[in-house]
């Protein structure tokens, strides 16, 4: 399949969107596309990965800024 959020409107470093603060994307909720075989596959692993880690860190910054859990 072809279309998704254009890359333009995510962070590239956190996948997170510029648009609306703490929304991440990955995979083929995105507008990248790649030959046929694994490398589309390798693209949502890495993406989910990546969106996933700083969504992590996000959390974790703000927790121990609030003292939230």
């Amino acid at each position: 399949t072809a279309g998704g959020v254009a890359t333009a409107e995510i962070n590239e470093k956190t996948l997170e969107s510029k648009r609306r603060k703490n929304l991440y994307f990955a995979g083929e909720l995105l507008d990248v596309d790649g030959t046929c075989g694994g490398y589309n596959l390798q693209w949502a692993w890495s993406s989910g990965y990546l969106a996933g880690t700083a969504a992590g860190r996000k959390r974790h910054s703000f927790e121990e800024s609030t003292g939230a859990k």
